[in-house]
C-alpha cells in the first residue's frame, strides 16, 4: 500500500529502463496461493487468464469490427505478452494520429508492458497546424474488467496527455506496488508552449470504463474539466488528483479563474482500499466548482473527497470502512471554498465494533474552509468516532434535514454531537432528522460553540435528556423546539415584535369560525373526555373585520367552552352573571377605573353578607337602587347624600 503521503507529481521525463532488463515480475502466480487482493495486484501482468477479472490472452487478438479502422500497436510491432517492451511501437500509434480525422488507437487483448512516458503532445499552438485534440485510446475491458492492458514498468507517468480533449476507455493500468511514484495518466496542457494557444485551460479529458491498481495517482488532470466515470480503482494512494496550472493559463472570461476550473462529472466508479478517492490541491483548489460527484462506491473506502470545493454536489455515494487518520480523518473533507455544496442521499461511515476502521468525521468543513449555503438531507451516518457533520469554524445558511445518525460520537466525549458548529451558527436549519442517541449520555445531537441565531431547529427525534441543542448563546430570531429538558415545549426568541403568525385567507362568518387558535388538547377518557381543554381563540366579531379573543377553559362536562371575551367593548364573560374576577383566597389588589356600574338586586337574591361586599339593591317600595355593605352578619344600607350637581 502507498503511503498517503506520498503525493507529489513525479517528473514525467525518465530515463528508460535497458530493455535487455527482465521485468519485476515477482513470485509467479502458479504458486503463490490465490487470493482476492493477489488477482488484484497480479492478474493479468504475466498473460494469465481468470474467470473473476476476464481472460486474457499471451498475445494481442485482432481488433473487433466497430475499431476495425483504428490504429493498433500491433501496426507498429507490438506483441503484448506482457514480457516484451511494447513501448516504442504504442508511442509510433499514438504519433500516427496527427493528421487521421478520428483518431483512435485501439489496444486489442493483450499485456502491453511500458518502459517509460508515453506522451501525446499539445501541439495545438502550432497555427494551421494538425493536432491530436480529441485522440481516443480505447481497449477492450470494462470496470474491473482487465483484457487490454498498459502495465507501466517503472517508477514514473504512463501516459502524458497534453492534447484537449482526449479520451481513455476500456485500458487496465497496472504498476508493481514497489513504485511508489507511479502515475498512470497524466492530463496537462504544456504550459511552456504559450504562443498560439488562446485557452490553455481547456483540457476536457475522459476517462471511463477503466481499472487502475497500485498507481499514487491513478489519474492527474491539470486545468478545466473532466467526465470519469466507471472505472475501477483499486490499492493504491490517490484515484484522481486535480489542480489548476501553477502560472494560471492563457485566455480570458470564463477560461480564468474563479469560473475556469469547472465542470467536472465524477460517477459511477469503484475505489477500492485506496487512501483519497478524489483530492483538489494547490493554492486554486478553492476555486474548483461545477463537479458531479456521484454513485461512487468506496468499500475498505477511506476518503472519498479532500480539497478545496464549491458550487458542487455530492449524490448517492456510498463509503464503508472510513479510515482514521490524524490530518485527514473525514470521509468528505473541505478544505478551502465551501459554499453552494450539496450532500444528498449518500451512506457514508465506518465499520462497526466487528471489524474496519471508523472516521473521526462524515462531513467536515476545516477551519480554511467558509460554510455557506450548504445542504445536507437525507443523508445516513453510521459508525462514526466523532461529528458526522462538523464545521469548524462558523457556518451560515446550512440546512440539514431528513438524515439519520447512527452509532455516532462513538469516541464518548462530551465535544461531539451530531452536528457541531465550532463557532456561530447563523440562518441554520435543522428540520425533521433522527439522532441515535449520543454515547455521552443527555448530550444534546446540536452543539453550537458560539452564538445561535436566525435559525429553526424542529421536527427532530432524538433521545436524551437535554434537549436538541446546546449553544453558547441564543441569539434573536430562533425558532425552536425542545430546546431543553422538560415539556415539548416551542421556543421563539426575537429582540422585538417576535410572533408566531396563523393568518387567515377566506371570509369568515361571525358565528361558526375563527381566524386562528392556540389550544391544549387531551385524550384521556374521564369527565369531558377527549378534546380541548383551554386555549385562546380569535374570532369575527362582526360582518365588517373586527375581532375578538376568546379564552377557552373546559367544564366538568364540556369541552372548549368559551369562558371569557376581549373585543374593543371591553372584558365580557359569555354568560350573565356566571363570572368572577378574582377569588375568596386570591384577590385583586387594587381595580382602577373610571366607573363602576353595579346592576339592582331584589334583597332576595343577595349573596352571604362577606364582610367587605357592596351591592345595589332595589328598594322594595320605591325599587330604586339603594347602596348597601355587609359587615359579615347582615347587609346595611348607606345613606345616600344629596343628587350630584354637574355644573
Amino acid at each position: 500500500m502507498h503511503s498517503s503521503g506520498e503525493c507529489g507529481s513525479p517528473e514525467i521525463h525518465v530515463t528508460a529502463r535497458d530493455p535487455a532488463t527482465p521485468p519485476n515480475e515477482g513470485t509467479s502466480s502458479m504458486v503463490t496461493p490465490v487470493n482476492r487482493r493477489h488477482l488484484l495486484r497480479t492478474a493479468g501482468i504475466a498473460g494469465v487468464a481468470t474467470a473473476t477479472l476476464g481472460a486474457v490472452s499471451a498475445s494481442a487478438q485482432a481488433a473487433p469490427a466497430d475499431v476495425a479502422n483504428a490504429t493498433t500497436p500491433q501496426d507498429f510491432g507490438a506483441v503484448g505478452d506482457g514480457v516484451a517492451d511494447d513501448t516504442d511501437a504504442i508511442q509510433q500509434a499514438i504519433d500516427a494520429q496527427l493528421t487521421k480525422a478520428n483518431k483512435i488507437v485501439y489496444f486489442p487483448p493483450g499485456t502491453y508492458r511500458i518502459t517509460r512516458t508515453l506522451v501525446i503532445p499539445d501541439i495545438e499552438h502550432v497555427e494551421n497546424s494538425p493536432d491530436f485534440n480529441r485522440i481516443v485510446l480505447a481497449g477492450a475491458g470494462t470496470m474491473g474488467s482487465r483484457t487490454s492492458i498498459i502495465r507501466v514498468d517503472f517508477d514514473g507517468t504512463g501516459i502524458a496527455c497534453g492534447a484537449p480533449l482526449a479520451a481513455f476507455r476500456g485500458l487496465a493500468f497496472v504498476v508493481d506496488s514497489s513504485q511508489q511514484n507511479a502515475v498512470a495518466i497524466q492530463t496537462k496542457r504544456d504550459d511552456s508552449l504559450g504562443q498560439g494557444i488562446s485557452n490553455s485551460d481547456d483540457m476536457d479529458a475522459t476517462i471511463t470504463e477503466c481499472t487502475f491498481v497500485d498507481f499514487n495517482i491513478a489519474a492527474k488532470h491539470v486545468g478545466r474539466g473532466m467526465v470519469f466515470t466507471n472505472n475501477l480503482v483499486a490499492v493504491g494512494n490517490i484515484g484522481l488528483d486535480i489542480s489548476w496550472p501553477v502560472d494560471g493559463i492563457k485566455g480570458d472570461n470564463v477560461h480564468v479563474l474563479p469560473y475556469g476550473m469547472r465542470k467536472w462529472l465524477i460517477e459511477g466508479n469503484h475505489f477500492h482500499s485506496m487512501s483519497f478517492a478524489i483530492t483538489t490541491t494547490g493554492a486554486d483548489a478553492h476555486n474548483f466548482r461545477g463537479a458531479i460527484i456521484a454513485n461512487n462506491v468506496l468499500d475498505i473506502g477511506r476518503r472519498l473527497f479532500t480539497g478545496g470545493i464549491i458550487n458542487s454536489t455530492f449524490t448517492g455515494n456510498v463509503v464503508e470502512n472510513g479510515a482514521t487518520n490524524a490530518t485527514d480523518a473525514s470521509v468528505i473533507s473541505v478544505k478551502s471554498g465551501g459554499s453552494n455544496l450539496t450532500f444528498t442521499g449518500n451512506v457514508l461511515g465506518g465499520g462497526d465494533p466487528s471489524g474496519g476502521a471508523r472516521p473521526r468525521h462524515a462531513i467536515e468543513f476545516r477551519p480554511e474552509a467558509t460554510a455557506r449555503n450548504v445542504t445536507i438531507t437525507g443523508n445516513s451516518f453510521n459508525w462514526v468516532d466523532g461529528s458526522p457533520v462538523y464545521f469548524a469554524t462558523a457556518a451560515a445558511e446550512v440546512t440539514v434535514s431528513a438524515n439519520s445518525f447512527d452509532n455516532w460520537n462513538l469516541l464518548a466525549e462530551e465535544r461531539w454531537a451530531a452536528v457541531r458548529v465550532n463557532g456561530d451558527a447563523t440562518d441554520m436549519s435543522v428540520i425533521g432528522n433522527v439522532f441515535g442517541a449520543n454515547s455521552v449520555a443527555g448530550a444534546p445531537p446540536v452543539r453550537v460553540i458560539g452564538t445561535l441565531s436566525g435559525s429553526t431547529i424542529v421536527g427532530n427525534l432524538f433521545d436524551n435528556t437535554a434537549g436538541v441543542v446546546y449553544a453558547e448563546g441564543i441569539g434573536d430570531e430562533n425558532y425552536i423546539e425542545r430546546r431543553s429538558v422538560g415539556a415539548n415545549q416551542h421556543e421563539l426568541t426575537a429582540a422585538k415584535n417576535g410572533a408566531l403568525v396563523v393568518r387567515s385567507t377566506g371570509a369568515l362568518d361571525p358565528d361558526a369560525d375563527a381566524f386562528g387558535s392556540f389550544v391544549a388538547a387531551s385524550e384521556q377518557a374521564t369527565g369531558a373526555g377527549p378534546g380541548v381543554k383551554g386555549g385562546v381563540r380569535v374570532v369575527p366579531a362582526n360582518e365588517s373585520g373586527a375581532a375578538a379573543v376568546e379564552l377557552l377553559c373546559s367544564t366538568n362536562d364540556s369541552n372548549g367552552v368559551p369562558a371569557m371575551r376581549v373585543d374593543i367593548n371591553g372584558l365580557i364573560p359569555t354568560a350573565d352573571n356566571v363570572r368572577d374576577i378574582g377569588s375568596a383566597d386570591r384577590k385583586i389588589r387594587t381595580v382602577f377605573a373610571h366607573n363602576l356600574q353595579l346592576t339592582a338586586v331584589p334583597a332576595a337574591e343577595l349573596p352571604e353578607p362577606t364582610p367587605g361586599a357592596v351591592a345595589l339593591v332595589q328598594d322594595t317600595s320605591t325599587r330604586a337602587g339603594l347602596l348597601a355593605i355587609a359587615d359579615g352578619t347582615s347587609w346595611r344600607h348607606l345613606p345616600l347624600g344629596s343628587p350630584v350637581r354637574n355644573s
